[in-house]
């Protein structure tokens, strides 16, 4: 595929994938690498990117949307990624936390970080970046001992190894084609399938305001923007915009 960048190592595939898309990568141009030295994820965090045991991919879009849609595309990438394992390991329970979490049964097992360009172009000029970090042949020692109650991958959940560079290809076509049918047919298609998934639905969670405050509220799922509504024990609804929503230990609806 000549559209794709394989690399052994990297320092971050979004960052490759950004720059080349500032000189003009066209829409659906990846970067995949089999590991990564300062692989990024969101609100600053790492993501651990070991050798031969995870996928690693960054892939450039310019939907034919206004700007102000491409923020709903982190729910529609999102989608891409668990149809993807979903069609490939039918026995697991995957879910979505919003806004970019892929879980499967009940911890994380991949995650994705979406970068923009500049409002401040052409229509025709402006593209996102979508990048994948997904655990795939990861052992229990791989996940290190801050994550390893926390996480999992696709081999653990299912005690098999993966052809990465074939769940890589996979999704690579999901995610165009996802992309297509929110061109096409709206958000509206993809908010009710990513619903189907949500992780936190009915769950107490928490999170931290800019202010500093901790809001302990049970989610309700994402509005029709995208933007994660939750209501606390009083009734307050609550629109969270960004931030990083955590369960509570305790699942208790208000």
């Amino acid at each position: 595929m000549d559209n794709i960048l394989h690399l052994t190592s990297t320092n971050s595939t979004n960052d490759d994938a950004y720059q080349l898309a500032l000189k003009g990568a066209h829409h659906g141009f990846a970067v995949l690498a089999d590991s990564q030295l300062s692989g990024k994820g969101r609100l600053g965090k790492k993501w651990l990117s070991p050798t031969g045991t995870g996928l690693y991919c960054s892939i450039v879009l310019r939907p034919d949307l206004p700007f102000s849609e491409f923020p709903k595309l982190t729910l529609t990438a999102g989608l891409s990624l668990s149809l993807t394992v979903e069609s490939l390991f039918p026995e697991i329970s995957f879910g979505l936390k919003w806004p970019n979490d892929l879980y499967g049964d009940g911890r994380k097992c991949g995650g994705i970080l979406v970068e923009s360009s500049s409002p401040n172009v052409i229509h025709e000029d402006t593209f996102m970046i979508v990048g994948i970090g997904l655990n795939v042949n990861t052992n229990r020692e791989g996940l290190g001992t801050e994550l390893k109650d926390k996480a999992t991958s696709l081999y653990l959940l299912s005690d098999k190894l993966s052809d990465i560079q074939k769940i890589f290809n996979k999704i690579h076509k999901q995610l165009l084609s996802t992309v297509l049918l929110h061109e096409t047919n709206g958000f509206g298609s993809i908010l009710q399938e990513w619903r189907k998934r949500d992780y936190l639905l009915g769950k107490e969670m928490q999170w931290v305001t800019s202010d500093k405050k901790i809001i302990t509220a049970c989610g309700m799922g994402p509005d029709e923007n995208g933007q994660l509504l939750a209501k606390d024990r009083e009734g307050n609804v609550f629109e969270i915009l960004s931030g990083d929503v955590q369960q509570a230990e305790k699942n208790t609806k208000p």
